[in-house]
């Protein structure tokens, strides 16, 4: 028997966020150590809340869930309730009993990494401010992780918040170029990729599961397509990150240096190749039917005919 793959994530959740932890507690093969949260999608208040409730829908409320920053570095969060609903789910679940443990994430994801160096796996969801913040408060604890996957950055690709950015990297620029320089192991999964993974409205409508994560799953998936009649598009951002954290093998990667700019302009936010030697493994091409039948297979979905 192999080890479990030890997981934590970070994450602001999100519709996105729900479906990749739904994944993660799904995979037999995964013991996932904790979620901390951060705002992004909605205030930290709400991801909180969101994380617990998930947690405890899907019978798992063990799971410890820390809260993290409700600021970026510099700033404020711009919030995005116009793609996630003003609570950041597309079905209100039931209050948590839950409440979030007492230490910081920066405290947990620190004891969580230095108590089982190398072995653990950090998949980012959301603004990477909790990241950032560990790297300055305790700059040896992210080198202890088995890797870093990180959703976020627009390389080579439109942005969906501005023409050039990303909302993750948008939400706080300062935060991810402090993770891309730190010369740690970070897989990045940006737009490009994950815009190779989606499912229009008529196929979602179709889907059917046996499985109460695959239901709780479907009901997220397609309440997002419900709560808005123009929504015809669903691309798998933060489930592709997590797939990808869980088998690499997903996708092709390239080595490569990125810069994000940092300036208060049209730009902020923008990640680009500095087309130097790097050190940060960028995902490329992503085969699609391989991370379908991960998805298909980890929540039991029937009528899954992915375009």
């Amino acid at each position: 028997m192999a080890e479990p793959t030890k997981l934590i994530i970070d994450t602001d959740p999100g519709v996105d966020d729900a479906v990749a932890i739904l994944m993660a507690l799904a995979a037999p093969e995964v013991e996932l150590l904790g979620l901390t949260t951060v705002g992004g999608n909605v205030p930290l208040a709400r991801t909180t809340r969101n994380a617990l409730a998930l947690l405890q829908a899907a019978g798992r409320s063990d799971i410890p869930v820390a809260k993290g920053a409700s600021r970026p570095l510099r700033g404020r969060f711009k919030y995005a309730p116009q793609v996630h609903s003003p609570g950041g789910l597309s079905r209100r679940l039931p209050e948590p009993a839950a409440r979030a443990v007492k230490e910081g994430a920066v405290q947990f994801l620190y004891d969580r990494l230095t108590r089982a160096p190398g072995e653990v796996v950090l998949v980012a969801l959301g603004p990477l401010t909790n990241l950032a913040r560990l790297i300055w408060e305790r700059p040896d604890a992210l080198g202890q992780a088995k890797n870093i996957v990180v959703m976020g950055g627009a390389v080579n690709t439109p942005g969906n918040v501005t023409p050039r950015a990303e909302f993750n990297f948008y939400s706080d620029p300062a935060a991810a170029e402090i993770v891309l320089s730190s010369r740690l192991p970070v897989t990045l999964v940006d737009l490009a990729a994950c815009r190779q993974v989606g499912i229009s409205r008529e196929q979602a409508m179709r889907l059917r599961s046996d499985h109460p994560i695959g239901r709780l799953t479907l009901e997220l998936l397609q309440g997002w397509f419900k709560k808005h009649p123009s929504r015809q598009r669903f691309e798998f951002y933060d489930p592709l990150a997590l797939a990808i954290a869980l088998e690499p093998a997903i996708t092709t990667v390239a080595k490569v240096d990125l810069d994000v700019s940092l300036e208060e302009n049209e730009s902020l936010g923008e990640t680009s190749e500095t087309g130097g030697p790097g050190e940060i493994t960028l995902a490329r091409q992503v085969d699609s039917a391989r991370f379908f039948g991960l998805l298909e297979g980890l929540l039991e979905l029937e009528g899954f005919q992915p375009t």
